[in-house]
Formats: C-alpha cells, structure tokens, sequence
C-alpha cells in the first residue's frame, strides 16, 4: 500500500482566513487586530501534538501554518508529538509541510519565522504502540525507520538542519525560548536534565522579560491535566524561583474551553490543546475509560482518537504591558472564548490566571427557568457488550452566562434517609467545541444497579462550569428503588 494513503478522519473542510475578522467582532476581541494598538514586541503561533503519520495527516498542519504565516508570527512553537509512530517519514512530513508554508524559513514579504519545535512520547515510542503499530502497518509503514533506532539527534539534525540537545537555548525578537526534549523509555536525556540545565544558565536570563520554556509533558501541579511525577515535580521547582517564565506544555489533548488551561503560581503555565483530537479525561461516565472490554459503564465513551477532530491553538502576542492569549479553533478558524491577558511584568503579587482567584469569579451556568428533568429506563449494552438497564436522564442545555457554558454535569442520586448519595458526572458533548456547536438537548444514562436500592431518593441535575461549581439544579420528584433497578411507582414513561 502507498505509504501516503489518506488514513480516515483527517479530511477537513478549507475555512477561509478572511471569516477572522468577523469572529473578533463577534467575540468583542477586535482590539487584537486594531490598527491603533501597539505593535506586540513578538507574535507566536503555538501547537502541540500534531501527530503525523502520513503527509496527508498533514493537511490540518499546513493550514495551521498559513494561517500563522499571515498573522505574520515570529515563530511557531510545537510542543511535541510530532510524528505519531515516531518514524522518520513523519518527520519529513512534517519538513516538506514547514518548507510549502515558509520556503527558507521565509514568511510574508520575507520575514524570518523560526522553527521553535520539542519531542514527545509518540516521536521517541509511537512504533511500538500496540493500537499505532497496527495502523502504521497496514499503511504501509515500518518500524525500521524508528527514529530512536536511526538515531533521534541524527534524524532530527538532518532532516530541520538544526542541532538537537537535550536542552536548547534560542533567542526570537530578544526574547529567550528554553526547549526540553521527551525523556524516553531508552533513558535519552531530556527535560531530566531541566533543573541541572537552570542551574548553570538561570542567571543569564533576562529578569525584566518574560522567557519561554516548552516541552511536552506538563510541569507538575499546573494546569488541568498536569499530575504529578518525579520528573514533572523536577521542572516546577526548576521554575518556581523564575517568576518571569511562561512553560508551554502539550501531551493531554485538553481543550482551551477549560479556563485551567492557563496557571499562576510560581511562573505562569499554558496548556498548548492537540492540532490533531481532543482528549476525553477520566472521571466521567461518557469519559475515557479501561481499553481491555471489561468496563462496566453504560454510556458510550464521546468520539475518540480521529473522530473528535477539533485542532486547537494559540497566537501569543507580547506587548509591552501584557501578553495576549488568543485561543483558536483550527477546524473552523474561530476564536473559541475572550483572549487570556496576562499583565506585564510578570510580578509574584499579581497573578490574575491564579487558579482560586478565577474559581472565585467565574461565572455560572444555569438551567433555563422552565427547563424539565425527563427520567426513563431502557435496556442497553455496555461499552463490554453486556447487557443491562439504563437510567436515561434528559433536559436542555444550561444557558450560558458571559463565557461560562456549561463544561459538565453532575447528576446526584440523593436517598431521604440520609445514606451516601450516588454521584455520576458528564462531559456537556460540546465541551471542546464552539458555543454555537452546543446541542439544544443532552442525554446521559447510567446503570440503574448504581442507584439507591429499596430507598426513596431523588434525582438532581447540576451544571458545573470548569472550575466545578454548580448552578442550581433539576430536581425529580420522589422515587423508590427496589433490588434490581426497577421503580414501585411503575416504569417511567419513554422519552
């Protein structure tokens, strides 16, 4: 097979670059692109985890690109998980795309734009991912071309014509840019070697800019996503006495939806979303879940890998007050929420994007005041195939209060007698998408052996905004479980 068959799911309709201007209006962001606003000292496009396998699978990257050639960036940053099975023909993919958009490095009228890109798991061990490997080969592809067996350095030097180190110090408009590669299953140095690297180098760093370090895996204790681990712990601390640095991060494919995606503490953190799906967090009942048929929940899980396509991303402008957060769809070309601004200088005392201080204010969404709470059972399968009967729950979307939308819900199970309640939560379908993308109506179901049996209870619905806080809820009237998950007051109406 032709190693640049088209794999399923990449195709994406051309959005024009011209509805832009439409979509700042629209948003009440037009001040971005105001011709009587100061020039930014230095414009970034930002990406993660483009995964290319095939040049094809590169289409969304080459629009991303034109677009950011004609906002006219500096440079674009990748924060790792460029190539999906870690060969080198996706490097060159990847290569061959950079090279169509900006010949030479070259933008409009000649601008320089540099290349500002990091590794991540999938370029140092997608080949031998069971699900990835299987796909790389029916297309054709083999494991031989690995870029850890060629040679990470090697590949890399040879194929972007730059030199490749476990850290990397590039300097873009006077700004410092601190790049830390993937450390790999093969123990390749990488961001270990973070806190030796600031170490020896900190104190060159300008205190009076911001400077910019990227890499792929999370820096602990940050943004939504981020967990923690020795190494990712070994970065914040790397960090923590630089008040002044802005970390980039890719790896979970979490969406910009969620104001958690930018973090004041220390340093200021960002979580760059994937050009190529969204990822679906666990903890939720439509969420990810055990990948080995044995899962017992009910619900479907919400499209996966390929199927949730909505690459996302960021313009970045630095001026000389602020720094300015533009948040992008890449499928539709839209701005998805109001640009994050981020004060300059970045002081300790002010930190606006400090995660309490914006759970404190951000608004909440709520039900509309004639909304109804539908109840009905059916039978079903769960995602093992195994029979069951469903509670099926529905009622309309909550309505959106400034740009707090509802990003999930909960639904409680609350008995009269005072036992522990059932609590069960759910990704609002749209959770990732634009505001105009949200459906009218959501259903969620669950397995009624999950419900309060032989007591009386209640149901409730509550919308939650990303910090978690939940509006008013739904209320059911007065039910009663028996063993089995049926109902004594007779079997609800069907929806």
């Amino acid at each position: 097979m032709n190693k640049r068959t088209m794999t399923s799911g990449f195709g994406m309709q051309r959005r024009s670059f011209l509805k832009c201007a439409g979509v700042f209006a629209a948003f009440g962001a037009t001040n971005i692109l105001a011709k009587d606003k100061e020039t930014p000292a230095l414009t970034l496009g930002v990406i993660s985890d483009t995964h290319i396998g095939t040049l094809e699978s590169a289409i969304t990257l080459e629009r991303t690109l034109q677009f950011f050639r004609d906002r006219r960036v500096d440079a674009v940053m990748i924060c790792g998980d460029l190539a999906d099975w870690g060969l080198l023909s996706g490097l060159k993919y990847i290569s061959e795309t950079w090279e169509k958009v900006f010949p030479h490095g070259k933008g409009v009228s000649g601008k320089t734009v540099q290349r500002l890109f990091c590794t991540g798991n999938h370029d140092y061990e997608g080949w031998w991912y069971g699900d990835m490997t299987a796909e790389m080969h029916a297309l054709g592809y083999d494991e031989d071309e690995a870029l850890v067996k060629l040679g990470m350095k090697k590949c890399w030097e040879e194929v972007f014509q730059e030199e490749f180190a476990p850290i990397r110090k590039r300097t873009v408009n006077g700004f410092d840019f601190i790049s830390a590669e993937w450390y790999g299953y093969d123990k390749e140095p990488g961001y270990d070697k973070t806190e030796e690297w600031f170490a020896a180098h900190g104190g060159e760093l300008d205190p009076s800019r911001p400077f910019f370090f990227y890499l792929h895996q999370p820096p602990a204790g940050t943004t939504s996503g981020s967990w923690e681990t020795e190494l990712g712990r070994m970065v914040t601390n790397a960090l923590s006495v630089h008040q002044n640095a802005v970390a980039f991060s890719g790896h979970t494919h979490w969406t910009l939806n969620d104001e958690r995606s930018i973090w004041q503490g220390a340093y200021t953190a960002v979580s760059v979303p994937s050009l190529s799906c969204t990822g679906v967090m666990d903890g939720y009942e439509n969420g990810a879940d055990v990948r080995n048929g044995k899962t017992t929940r009910a619900m479907p899980l919400l499209p996966a890998r390929f199927k949730m396509e909505e690459p996302q991303g960021l313009v970045v402008s630095v001026f000389q007050d602020a720094m300015e957060f533009e948040r992008w769809d890449f499928k539709k070309f839209a701005i998805t929420a109001q640009p994050w601004r981020v004060p300059l200088p970045l002081l300790r005392e002010d930190r606006p994007y400090a995660i309490k201080l914006r759970a404190a204010k951000w608004p909440v969404p709520q039900f509309p005041a004639d909304a109804k709470l539908n109840l009905a059972t059916r039978n079903a399968e769960t995602r093992g195939g195994k029979w069951q009967i469903v509670m099926v729950v529905g009622f309309p979307n909550a309505a959106a209060v400034s740009d707090a939308r509802a990003f999930d819900y909960e639904i409680r199970a609350v008995p009269t007698d005072g036992s522990k309640s059932m609590v069960k939560r759910f990704l609002s379908p749209a959770f990732h998408k634009l505001k105009e993308d949200e459906p009218a109506r959501l259903t969620f179901w669950f397995n009624v052996l999950d419900l309060p049996q032989d007591v009386e209870y209640r149901i409730e619905v509550y919308p939650r905004n990303c910090f978690g806080v939940c509006g008013r809820p739904l209320v059911s009237e007065l039910r009663r479980g028996k063993p089995g998950g049926m109902h004594a007051r007779g079997y609800p109406k069907e929806m």
